[in-house]
């Protein structure tokens, strides 16, 4: 809590620079021990490497040593040669010698006015030490890699191997001084700290610029994502209003079916029995239908609601919609025919069968196709055409006629919207209703030449 409220008073500058210094201490010290790593690494693999380049030496110096003695060459012969050859071997970085084993003396050296020879406790004039450390408390019988601290105090490694005969019992030895690469190493580990210190206060610096700026990057997008969520609130809310207007439209339409069917049945029976009385005026018949067509109307109305409310269920086996499209221009084409509209139809040969309620789609393009064939003038033209898109299937229904406003295709899907003198307001609100139940979407475009319903659908 103490760190949050300190957070919390803080100025956004002074957060940030915290933030800058506590990423600078723990790159720079995560950087020095990268680096303290890496020269500890270079160190073990030149100590490798030291030892590798001894027993290279003495795997070409033991065949020399072995093959004199095989042919029988006098012993002092061998050693004589051998001393004349490794004189020149202090030039290239090591020291060569040989180590009488029964005798625990030093026969040959290429380092030493020692005069030869002399016991192989003064070879080095300081304790060798294993790889791991240890002491080796008789050199002169060693084998293997070893190290020691000369009166410099540089580092020698050191390499003994047993000469391969029958004869006398030799050691060869091979010492090489690291001094100079070590301490190239130290220089190296010097420069290498000043470059990451440098690098690092520079990578700091750039991080502290790119903190800043994604901090404000970061307070942009908690704006956007307050306006997203707010717009994500208002649109649950809206859904929650639809929700709660279906309720109450599925409680009326309960209510009004229960109440007005049979009444408004009984209305319509005894206006159709009165209309067929021959003692009725035209102007008295003329009124009883138009009484007839309200009832019809308020029927219509009542079957649209309770329709819009119905839950959407899916059949079991999928349907083309060119069939049903079938079914709907068969009950529509004569009356377009009535009034000279000419169809052109464009059917989907490859379009896929969709898993729909078949009842509700089918209702959703008979209202489509007969607000097309009611906003289509006589000897006009209505065009339908089905295809199969990346995202689904595309349904596009068009008719001549005038265009369609803004205000009216902004608003053409609303519950009880309509420009017609007798419509309900509900056969668009069907329609978005069932098709987004489907996970599709509707949409009304207009142009010169007249309106187009698009309906996709997804497979």
């Amino acid at each position: 809590m103490g760190i949050k409220k300190f957070i919390r008073d803080q100025k956004p500058l002074t957060i940030s620079l915290i933030s800058f210094l506590l990423m600078l201490a723990i790159v720079i010290t995560v950087g020095l021990t990268g680096g303290n790593h890496i020269i500890r690494y270079l160190q073990v693999q030149l100590m490798e490497h030291g030892i590798m380049h001894n027993e290279d030496v003495i795997k070409g110096l033991r065949p020399l040593l072995e093959r004199a003695l095989q042919d029988g060459k006098p012993i002092n012969r061998v050693i004589s040669d051998f001393q004349s050859f490794i004189d020149h071997a202090e030039p290239f970085g090591v020291r060569l010698f040989l180590i009488d084993r029964k005798r625990n003396l030093v026969i040959a050296d290429s380092a030493t006015a020692k005069k030869l020879p002399f016991p192989v406790n003064r070879l080095l004039g300081a304790p060798a030490r294993q790889l791991d450390g240890t002491p080796i408390s008789d050199l002169g019988h060693w084998r293997g890699a070893a190290w020691r601290v000369n009166k410099a105090g540089n580092i020698e490694l050191l390499s003994l191997r047993n000469i391969d005969t029958d004869g006398p019992a030799w050691t060869l030895g091979v010492s090489s001084d690291l001094s100079e690469l070590l301490s190239f190493m130290d220089e190296l580990h010097f420069h290498l700290d000043t470059v990451l210190l440098i690098t690092y206060g520079i990578i700091g610096l750039l991080g502290f610029m790119m903190l800043r700026w994604v901090g404000r990057r970061y307070e942009s997008g908690l704006e956007e994502q307050v306006v997203q969520r707010t717009n994500e609130l208002e649109s649950v809310h809206q859904k929650l209003l639809e929700h709660a207007r279906l309720a109450t439209i599925g409680q009326t339409a309960s209510v009004m079916a229960h109440e007005m069917r049979n009444p408004l049945a009984s209305m319509k029976l005894a206006l159709s029995s009165v209309s067929r009385s021959r003692t009725l005026s035209d102007r008295e018949r003329q009124r009883v239908d138009l009484v007839v067509g309200e009832v019809d109307r308020l029927e219509a109305m009542l079957s649209d609601t309770l329709e819009y409310v119905q839950p959407i269920e899916k059949d079991e086996t999928p349907v083309l919609l060119d069939d049903l499209l079938d079914q709907v221009l068969e009950l529509e084409q004569p009356l377009m025919n009535e009034c000279g509209i000419r169809l052109e139809r464009q059917r989907c040969h490859r379009c896929s069968p969709l898993h729909l309620d078949s009842n509700k789609m089918r209702q959703v393009l008979l209202n489509l196709v007969k607000n097309a064939r009611e906003a289509t003038p006589d000897n006009g033209m209505i065009s339908i055409g089905l295809q199969q898109v990346s995202q689904g299937l595309l349904l596009k229904i068009h008719n001549q006629g005038e265009p369609a406003s803004r205000e009216v295709l902004e608003q053409a899907f609303d519950f009880f919207f309509t420009t017609k003198a007798r419509g309900t307001g509900l056969g668009l609100g069907l329609v978005k209703r069932v098709v987004e139940a489907h996970g599709g979407s509707v949409a009304l475009h207009s142009d010169d030449t007249g309106v187009t319903a698009e309906v996709r659908l997804p497979l």
